[in-house]
């Protein structure tokens, strides 16, 4: 991974923990997307942006058994893209902001 570090000449030395966490995240991603184009016709892919509300339809919160507050979620961050699949979805998985009747969103 250092060598990496040399090739791109960073001037910051990045911690090795770090550079293996993000080089296997890139992998993942990488290897979902192989998959995704090695159907007849291709998934499509279901991403979704920041601040859109929560629908649980389409979307999978990864913290759902720690939820802040009773009022409507919104996306922060998309973690792992949804695809279509003929007829069925496989919902993304997001983390959400919630909003209490008493504060305003975290």
């Amino acid at each position: 991974m250092n060598c990496i570090i040399v090739t791109l000449d960073w001037t910051k030395k990045w911690p090795e923990p770090l550079l293996q966490s993000f080089f296997v995240a890139a992998k993942c991603v990488w290897l979902l997307h192989l998959l995704a184009f090695s159907f007849h016709p291709a998934l499509m892919i279901l991403r979704v942006e920041e601040n859109r509300p929560f629908d649980p339809h389409y979307m999978e919160d990864v913290f759902k058994d720690k939820q802040k507050g009773d009022g409507p979620s919104r996306v922060k961050v998309m973690v792992m893209p949804g695809f279509y699949v003929q007829d069925r979805i496989l919902r993304c998985k997001v983390l959400c902001r919630y909003k209490s009747t008493a504060q305003a969103y975290i």
